[in-house]
């Protein structure tokens, strides 16, 4: 029975001891700061490193920086080094020892992970079809915000939507009714008039092993009138936009404007106050489309003043103008001015 508790109190012992060694090696380590640029790096970038203690002379010790086991920079007072990141996913192991001539050892371990994170936005403010590209933000529009994160596994697949926390952050003001686990996508309010936003969407999975950002600027878009002519046939001719001094044969010229950017559902939106004048005579606006106007030559040849002044009773800050000239004549040409024929 002695010899049984002596051999039991010897393993005990000897376990404490252990425990006891090891946290004293720990301890022994000076700490330092690692500081990483940027936070978040994507695929094949070059990441910024620096480091800082105010537990060990940094300047005075031979400091050694590796990467994945590769030294990357060594030297007396190296306090900076750089890397390039590989594919997204790919852990990088940072390792940074310091040994000042004490003797004195400062380490430093961090992982870095490439991601990518790609911030979608776009309005509902109006254009036409087919119009190419993003929606730019009018006065009084909403902005839909979509971040895309691509966090791969080991397995070759992404981590899901369901399983990443997303933050979201406009002008510095986190969006904490927006944010959360899963929420990739959000709609806010657009930018004031001349004003824009900044908005910022930071993911992170689930068990922070990954991370990444991504940040969008969004102007704010005025109303922006865009003349067209509107065939008997074949409708409002999109690619053929009035652009300064425009001939035309036409005895009778029917055109439609498009208000680019305004928050409306289409250009006959019954908010919208349309004030045509041509030749400084107010014309009437159509009851049913009064973003068209038929103009009749009547055996008239010379210039036609076209302007538009447009308002909406909804969104008081919306305000724009417009102008264009058609004339009317029997030839291609008059006045051998400038003359952009219906081709814009």
């Amino acid at each position: 029975m002695t010899r049984a508790f002596t051999f039991l109190f010897s393993l005990v012992l000897t376990a404490c001891m252990c425990t006891l060694v090891s946290a004293q090696s720990l301890s022994l380590e000076k700490p330092i700061t690692l500081q990483i640029s940027p936070e978040n790096p994507e695929p094949h970038e070059m990441v910024h490193l620096t480091i800082q203690s105010y537990a060990i002379d940094l300047n005075r010790s031979d400091i050694t920086w590796r990467a994945n086991d590769t030294v990357i920079a060594q030297g007396a007072g190296i306090k900076e080094a750089t890397f390039t990141t590989g594919d997204a996913g790919e852990e990088t192991t940072i390792v940074v020892t310091a040994i000042d001539p004490d003797e004195e050892v400062g380490r430093v371990v961090a992982s870095v992970i490439p991601t990518e994170v790609d911030l979608l936005w776009d309005s509902d403010s109006y254009v036409p079809p087919f119009f190419k590209g993003r929606t730019p933000a009018g006065t009084g529009a909403n902005v839909h915000l979509y971040a895309a994160a691509r966090f791969p596994t080991l397995k070759g697949v992404f981590v899901s939507d369901s399983d990443i926390i997303y933050t979201w952050s406009q002008n510095g003001t986190i969006l904490g009714s927006k944010s959360g686990r899963g929420r990739s996508s959000i709609t806010i309010p657009g930018p004031a008039l001349f004003g824009a936003d900044s908005v910022k969407v930071d993911a992170e999975t689930v068990d922070k092993t990954m991370r990444g950002s991504a940040t969008a600027q969004i102007p704010a878009a005025d109303t922006h009138l865009v003349l067209y002519e509107n065939h008997p046939l074949f409708g409002i001719l999109f690619h053929r936009a009035i652009i300064g001094d425009v001939n035309t044969k036409e005895k009778e010229q029917k055109v439609t404007v498009v208000p680019y950017f305004a928050h409306i559902t289409s250009p006959s939106d019954p908010s919208l106050s349309y004030d045509w004048h041509v030749n400084d005579t107010r014309i009437a606006p159509d009851p049913h489309n009064p973003e068209t106007l038929t103009i009749a030559a009547n055996n008239y040849n010379g210039p036609a003043s076209i302007a538009l002044t447009l308002s909406s009773a909804s969104d008081i800050l919306m305000h724009a103008t417009g102008l264009w000239s058609l004339i009317f004549s029997d030839t291609s040409s008059l006045f051998g001015g400038t003359t952009n024929g219906f081709g814009q």
